[in-house]
């Protein structure tokens, strides 16, 4: 590869994802649906047409968005879990998985909150092509409570599908209400807690 090629692949690639930023920023405000291609365009001064050349089609920029912020989560919560120590007990884990997801639709939230609020618009295709990298993060939460089930840490039986979906919807939901300040002052590490003490121990004295 000269120089020049090297170059030239390094200019695509910063384009693309200034093409990426801009199109999880608008598919978070305005939806999936109500984002044409001309304003993810104008957001990065260039012609609608001309996204072409980058992205096959809105579609395909949803695929990579959806993708990223599963990868994001992901990266987020291994490197949660990772702090801890290798003997740590499952509230711990629990609360380190829970904070990093936080963390992650917090931090990256145009990327998470396009892919949480547009879910039920996307395209069969859309959630076709983006469905492994979403099973591999699944399967991470998968094989947690197999390992605490199996350890004890949470009753045999319980339906670990409903468990992880209930999860999964009070993460998720909070980048809504905590964007809308209604956190009581709460931090992300506060909101950790108290999902993971939920989930554990219920609200009973």
């Amino acid at each position: 590869m000269t120089i020049t090629t090297s170059r030239q692949n390094t200019k695509k690639d910063k384009t693309q994802q200034l093409i990426l930023d801009a199109a999880a920023k608008c598919f978070s405000k305005q939806g999936f649906h109500g984002t044409p291609l001309k304003d993810i365009a104008e957001t990065v001064n260039m012609k609608a047409g001309s996204l072409y050349y980058h992205f096959s089609s809105k579609e395909m920029l949803m695929q990579e968005v959806l993708n990223k912020s599963v990868q994001l989560i992901y990266n987020t919560v291994k490197d949660e879990v990772a702090k801890l120590e290798d003997n740590a007990a499952f509230p711990e884990l629990l609360r380190a998985a829970i904070r990093g997801h936080l963390i992650a639709i917090l931090t990256y939230a145009d990327y998470t909150s396009a892919s949480i609020r547009n879910y039920g618009q996307f395209p069969e295709a859309v959630h076709r092509a983006s469905q492994s990298s979403r099973d591999d993060y699944e399967q991470f939460w998968r094989d947690f409570f197999d390992q605490a089930e199996a350890e004890g840490a949470i009753r045999t039986g319980v339906d670990k599908h409903l468990l992880r979906l209930t999860i999964f919807g009070g993460m998720n939901w909070a980048s809504v209400w905590f964007e809308n300040k209604d956190t009581g002052g709460a931090s992300v590490e506060r909101i950790a807690d108290f999902q993971a003490d939920l989930f554990l121990n219920g609200c009973r004295p």
